[in-house]
């Protein structure tokens, strides 16, 4: 279990449902990716759902985790299933960035952190998907080493997105 890791001024560390309205505030900033995806800004039960547990989405599969700035202020999130689709692969659900702190590297930053965790987990393979209409954010899973294996459809909020699914082997 990743308990806090700092990286230059970030601090990235595991966040829980105790987070909702510093969440709800990054959502709202974010509400450009939620557009994409939804077509709609998230709401309180967008966040309450990555939290909702069952019998193929447990607490012990699910990581999310906070980015924090130097003011303590949550600035990303990502949301990670492992063992899924498969054990050994962890499926990256959601890296999630405040508009402030895109373009600065911070992306790659969180993504070489779940990369050296994921390695000390016995973790061989990572996947994401990402909605066709995200383009920067497929441009930017592209430029880590992803390479798509398939494209499904999706519905996400009452819309149906195409879906691209990429993944990185790792060693």
């Amino acid at each position: 279990m990743i308990k806090a890791i700092q990286n230059n001024a970030y601090l990235i560390k595991p966040i829980t449902s105790s987070n909702r309205d510093e969440i709800k505030y990054l959502y709202d900033l974010c509400s450009d990716y939620h557009v994409i995806c939804s077509g709609k800004k998230a709401t309180y039960e967008d966040i309450d759902s990555i939290f909702e547990y069952s019998d193929k989405k447990t607490s012990e599969d699910s990581l999310t985790l906070g980015v924090y700035n130097e003011c303590d202020l949550l600035i990303g999130m990502a949301d990670i299933f492992k063992n899924y689709p498969d054990n050994g692969t962890w499926m990256i659900g959601l890296l999630l960035l405040s508009p402030n702190e895109r373009n600065k590297k911070l992306g790659k930053i969180i993504h070489e952190e779940i990369h050296k965790y994921a390695l000390t987990q016995g973790v061989n393979t990572l996947r994401i998907g990402v909605v066709e209409q995200n383009t920067k954010g497929l441009k930017f899973w592209k430029s880590l080493g992803y390479q798509q294996v398939k494209s499904t459809t999706i519905n996400m909020g009452d819309k149906e997105r195409n879906l691209n699914i990429l993944k990185l082997m790792i060693k």
